[in-house]
């Protein structure tokens, strides 16, 4: 069985991606797969290693922009090629925070009060205006979160308490993406849940995340000990149920497969708000994904072999 794994690209993820991807050549080898290094910086590599290599399956390892925002599933697509994760459609709206937050909200899901800005269409004043207004008019001097709206990572993100601050959140925002969201923040629990979907999903045991800052930013989520984690969370049955209940609507209603990441946060009362799905994960032996595998018995190598096996079986 021969598995290319493809990682790298050149969105501001890169170094998380690089890590991911040789974290699971190292698990693919162990585990008896003839494994290919896919390397790559743009989506021109991809298209010369689709020439170049033959492959039974393609795990993809990439971290935001072309690599988990459909367009590169689109192109597996038209070639035939069984890959991980989920379909074009279902990574384009998962990336897309102002699209997947529409869906929620369609669906009945529980997600923030929120409103976005197009810096193309707006301008910077213009954004600050209309996310001005938002926060005077919803939040009355709370704080909101304000974000790009296609970018992983916590790259961008601010949480603000004042007015005053506004403009210096978007101009950071805005350094990653034209388009904007800006959020009523959740005060309370930070939690992620990983859905595995073998046909029936299902959920992971979920996770707390305790950040020694207030936010889990991309320092605190990469740099070692700078955050806590706790699996499974110590949550009451009713409010474990319900963030369990949230992350699986949340993974129907955007179309993903096979797996996602589903990240929320838990008002004080333990009601849960999701905040966005991944379709394209941290794979490192220390990530999310497998620090919930674990929680059920699956060593790193064992998650990234059924992960694989489940590609081929569902999309052979």
């Amino acid at each position: 069985m021969r598995v290319l794994v493809l990682y790298g690209g050149d969105s501001p993820e890169r170094e998380v991606s690089l890590a991911s991807g040789k974290a699971v050549l190292k698990a693919a080898s162990r585990c008896g797969f003839d494994v290919l290094d896919g390397c790559v910086e743009t989506a021109k590599d991809v298209v010369k290693l689709m020439n170049e290599r033959d492959c039974d399956v393609i795990f993809i390892a990439l971290h935001g922009s072309w690599g988990e925002d459909g367009r590169l599933q689109a192109f597996l697509d038209f070639y035939d090629i069984p890959y991980t994760g989920s379909g074009s459609e279902a990574c384009m709206l998962a990336m897309n925070k102002v699209l997947s937050k529409y869906r929620f909200q369609r669906d009945g899901i529980p997600t923030p009060d929120g409103v976005e800005a197009n810096l193309f269409q707006e301008g910077i004043n213009g954004a600050c205006k209309k996310i001005l207004e938002f926060y005077d008019y919803f939040l009355n001097g709370g704080k909101m979160v304000i974000k790009p709206a296609r970018c992983g990572s916590t790259l961008g993100v601010s949480v603000i308490t004042s007015s005053s601050d506004v403009y210096e959140a978007v101009q950071l925002a805005s350094s990653y993406d034209s388009l904007i969201i800006a959020e009523r923040y959740i005060s309370g629990k930070e939690i992620t849940v990983a859905v595995w979907d073998d046909g029936k999903p299902q959920t992971f045991p979920i996770i707390e995340i305790v950040p020694k800052n207030s936010l889990y930013s991309y320092k605190a989520k990469y740099t070692a000990g700078n955050s806590g984690y706790f699996v499974p969370a110590p949550l009451e049955d009713s409010i474990a149920k319900g963030a369990r209940e949230a992350a699986l609507m949340a993974h129907v209603s955007l179309g993903c497969e096979l797996y996602s990441r589903v990240d929320m946060r838990l008002d004080t009362q333990g009601n849960p708000y999701v905040l966005e799905v991944n379709t394209v994960p941290g794979l490192t032996s220390t990530s999310l994904v497998p620090k919930a595998a674990r929680a059920i018995g699956w060593d790193f190598d064992r998650f990234v072999k059924e992960l694989i096996q489940n590609t081929l079986n569902k999309k052979l």
